[in-house]
């Protein structure tokens, strides 16, 4: 047990951590919103570790909640915060707000009446409807109120949530710790506006009656706390898909520990059963009535990765990650290595508590969560590397307070299960070693933390070269596009647009065109291929198409990055069978009049 004055001390000195890192995080952020370029990612990483130091004092105490709301509110609101040009940013967040915008412009809920990936965000309507409804009734401007609703509502949800999970698993102190264990989730969509931001609210908030329910509340109690799951089940399967999944297979993979396990089934929720056959059996109605077209495109992609990954020759050609082509080296194996630290930690906990017969539910989601967050790893050499690198927030739910429970045990020496190995040689270094035990483990805590906030692109593109630039990065997307977008609602409509992704960004992200993927098909080569087009269609081409390279999504083969030729660019200016519609200096907007023959379109 510290002293008052040591503890005094401690936390004195968290507190000046926090200014320091926040007045550093303020210095870069100003530098990187003026436009410069190569700012060392850790360096932002590093102050963002800084500003959260008041976490750190659980491992002498109960961390005090006052001190612990300005950190937490500066990594939720990162995403607006930093947005480049003060409105959204990226193509998930873009098509998540096209959906948005067209509920709030019509005031109705209209599933696949949307162009682009909008239409599958379409689908899950219950976190897109309460924003667009917000939106319409306080008649807030559509593109700056999206970037901050989503980041508010996550604030005021996930940080509770999660401490609420840590509490009822180990109290108060390991809460905190585990929260700021969560808060280095290595995820590519942490606090991104995505429909997956508001699945986890849901997913988390359904574990937490879980565990509510397994603490054997009164008769009256837990009949609201099933009450509230139904409820909550019911909004994970309408808000995301991949959380409908994860949950799924979560609740799958309990019901087989308990029935493996049966003296774990006491310290489960009573009608555990019947609430996990409810939430299969409304995702599977939902797939059913609803989303079922859908549903067989993750059908095929589970069939593609099953056949990559028993049949090693079909591997894609390119296994690297694409973290890869903007990352060292060093910080590819620093965020491996927070990925892998967690389960690993997390695994400390459950040897501990897995005899102690109230610990059996979180024991069992231990290796739920632990097991996802591994058994997912292969699937960064199929190129679906995405999974692995979201899992973390549904696992980290569990991983976190399990984590920190291993740090709070190892920074009082305490080394568990590694005491085994510690053999009569080398207990004088073992002894060493258990008196540095809290500074080594403050140490592993925040690298851990750094390694994690590696992962979330939402502020990737600003430690990019300019030689990793696409044409559609956030720091070229500006004023222009809105204006262009804002411009094609009222022009276009709805018709079909060719291009690239900033194109489809700009047009069927912030407007209403729709778009045929595969687009690179048209821009191959100097001459213009007329089976894919119909007169009516309209191209959309930018200088940037010729100084950076084009991003292209679902396209049968992988595009090569690189920019495109001027001749592939400007044949659809030298045609007279194209008329141009548009321009600015930056874009050019063509519209297709007729097809020469006899040569035939699509149509």
């Amino acid at each position: 047990m510290l002293e008052r004055g040591r503890i005094a001390f401690l936390d004195l000195t968290t507190l000046g951590l926090s200014f320091v890192g926040f007045l550093g995080m303020i210095a870069v952020a100003l530098q990187l919103k003026s436009g410069v370029i190569g700012v060392p990612r850790l360096l932002f990483l590093t102050f963002l570790a800084l500003s959260c130091a008041p976490f750190l004092s659980a491992f002498w105490r109960i961390p005090k909640p006052p001190y612990l709301i300005a950190p937490t509110v500066a990594l939720f609101l990162l995403y607006p915060i930093t947005a480049p040009h003060g409105i959204i940013y990226g193509r998930d967040p873009i098509y998540n707000f096209a959906f948005t915008n067209q509920v709030a412009t019509t005031g109705f809920w209209q599933p696949g009446s949307i162009g682009g990936l909008a239409d599958t965000y379409s689908l899950y309507p219950l976190g897109n409807v309460f924003q667009a409804y917000l939106i319409r009734t306080a008649g807030l401007d559509g593109e700056v109120a999206f970037l901050w609703l989503e980041p508010v509502i996550r604030l005021l949800a996930v940080p509770a949530t999660v401490f609420a999970i840590g509490q009822r698993m180990f109290g108060r102190r390991i809460a905190a710790l585990g929260l700021f264990v969560y808060m280095g989730t290595a995820s590519i969509l942490f606090n991104t506006i995505v429909q997956q931001g508001m699945g986890i609210i849901f997913v988390s908030l359904a574990f937490l009656a879980l565990l509510l329910l397994t603490h054997s509340p009164s008769e009256t109690a837990r009949f609201r706390t099933e009450i509230l799951f139904a409820l909550l089940a019911l909004g994970v399967v309408m808000t995301h898909h991949l959380s409908s999944y994860i949950f799924a297979a979560w609740l799958v993979g309990l019901a087989a520990l308990v029935g493996v396990r049966r003296s774990w089934r006491p310290s489960f929720p009573l009608r555990f059963g019947v609430l996990a056959a409810y939430f299969l059996g409304i995702l599977g109605l939902y797939i059913v009535t609803v989303s079922y077209r859908v549903f067989t495109v993750h059908e095929q992609s589970l069939e593609l990765i099953l056949d990559r990954l028993i049949s090693p020759e079909s591997l894609p050609t390119s296994t690297t990650p694409r973290l890869g082509r903007t990352f060292s080296t060093l910080e590819i194996a620093w965020l491996g290595g927070s990925v892998l630290a967690l389960p690993a930690l997390g695994w400390f906990s459950v040897r501990s508590y897995r005899h102690v017969p109230r610990f059996s539910f979180v024991v069992a989601s231990g290796w739920i969560a632990a097991l996802l967050a591994i058994g997912t790893l292969p699937l960064l050499a199929t190129g679906f590397d995405f999974v692995p690198l979201r899992v973390g927030e549904y696992t980290n739910l569990f991983l976190g307070p399990l984590a920190a429970a291993t740090f709070l045990r190892w920074s009082r020496g305490d080394a568990g299960p590694l005491s085994r190995f510690a053999l009569s040689r080398i207990e004088p270094v073992i002894d060493r070693v258990s008196r540095k035990a809290p500074a080594v483990v403050v140490v592993l805590a925040v690298a851990i933390f750094i390694g994690g906030n590696l992962a979330p692109a939402g502020m990737r593109m600003y430690f990019d070269g300019k030689s990793q630039w696409n044409t559609d990065t956030p720091l070229l997307f500006g004023a222009d596009d809105i204006r262009l977008a804002a411009w094609s609602r009222v022009a276009y409509g709805s018709a079909l647009i060719w291009g690239d992704h900033l194109s489809t960004d700009i047009f069927t992200g912030l407007g209403y065109m729709h778009v045929v993927f595969g687009n690179s098909v048209i821009f191959a080569g100097p001459t213009i291929n007329w089976s894919t087009l119909c007169p009516g269609d309209y191209v959309a081409v930018s200088t940037l198409m010729t100084m950076y390279p084009s991003q292209w999504f679902l396209e049968p083969e992988p595009a090569v990055r690189a920019p495109l030729a001027h001749a592939q660019v400007d044949k659809f200016g030298n045609d007279p069978n194209f008329s141009l519609v548009f321009q600015d200096g930056r874009f050019s907007v063509y519209r297709l009049m007729s097809i020469p023959p006899p040569l035939k379109g699509r149509c």
